[in-house]
């Protein structure tokens, strides 16, 4: 009986270092929920191409939740890559304090492309070979593209080279439901102005996230308003912001949806534009944190207002 007990304490253990490295490191509600809420625009969007494409709830839960894991895997990547920085400027983390290793990551991280890799074969060969797409962007984002030095120097580029993981990760959810090998013009306007709503939402909320008042930033911080500067970093939101806006709303102009549509596009635009301009009035921290949380009920706020007008094309 004590032989049976020790491995099943050892790995409550293991499980519960890896949950005190989520909470850490991947909120795994956010997670899902972002996660979701991307898939579901993506899989959606298929019937801007068919209409009323039938859902298949199983198939499409099985799609959030390999979305769910490349997430993750790209967060673990990025622990590997960025290990010795972090070391020095995030000393307090647990990975910088030996309670978790790097081994115990990259345990975790073969675990997950194991179940990606799994979950991608049982919804279709097609499928399949889009994920070993996105695996191979996961590698080279993973390596900074072989020219890291390159890109640190131009955190616009860096951003954008990351970020087109998104359109990636929209194409896979659409071909669950759509071939798009002999769409027509028309269907690749629409595919590209959703890339483009999806990568500029997404930009959108990275830039806000690290949007800091001067009390915020520090020797090691990797923030925006440290590269661009306050107004600069605003600035250039604001436009990502608004294409998002512009793409999403030129889509339901293109296709039978309410005009409600836009005009909630429109409305969560408003209120991340008063945050920002909050912020430039009074940069402070506090108010830092109200352009963070505004930039997630952005982009949620949009891909769940595009899955509910895709859904009811």
């Amino acid at each position: 009986m004590e032989m049976m007990e020790y491995p099943m304490k050892q790995t409550k253990q293991i499980l519960q270092k890896y949950l005190s490295y989520c909470q850490e490191r991947f909120p795994i509600a956010g997670a899902l929920l972002y996660a979701g809420s991307l898939f579901y625009v993506s899989y959606l969007s298929g019937n801007l191409f068919i209409n009323h494409l039938p859902i298949d709830l199983s198939h499409s839960l099985l799609g959030v939740l390999v979305i769910f894991f490349v997430l993750l895997h790209l967060r673990l990547w990025d622990e590997h890559k960025d290990y010795e920085k972090d070391r020095i400027a995030h000393p307090d983390r647990m990975l910088s304090k030996g309670l978790i290793t790097l081994q115990d990551l990259r345990k975790l991280l073969y675990v997950v492309v194991f179940l990606e890799a799994g979950m991608s074969i049982y919804l279709g060969m097609y499928v399949f070979i889009w994920w070993v797409i996105i695996m191979i962007w996961s590698y080279l984002m993973a390596v900074e593209f072989y020219c890291p030095e390159f890109l640190i120097k131009r955190i616009g580029l860096y951003l954008i080279s990351h970020q087109l993981i998104v359109p990636i990760i929209v194409i896979y959810g659409l071909i669950q439901r759509v071939t798009i090998l002999n769409s027509s013009m028309e269907e690749v306007g629409l595919l590209i102005m959703l890339c483009i709503g999806c990568i500029c939402s997404t930009i959108t909320y990275e830039i806000a996230r690290k949007t800091w008042s001067k009390e915020q930033e520090h020797e090691y911080a990797d923030s925006y308003t440290k590269f661009w500067g306050i107004n600069l970093t605003l600035i250039i939101n604001q436009l990502t912001a608004f294409l998002a806006c512009i793409s999403f709303s030129f889509i339901y102009y293109l296709t039978p949806s309410s005009p409600l549509f836009i005009f909630t596009t429109f409305l969560l635009y408003l209120l991340f534009l008063s945050a920002s301009i909050r912020f430039a009035t009074t940069p402070s921290k506090s108010n830092s944190k109200f352009v963070e949380m505004t930039g997630i009920i952005f982009l949620l706020g949009l891909f769940l207002n595009a899955s509910i007008g895709f859904y009811r094309i």
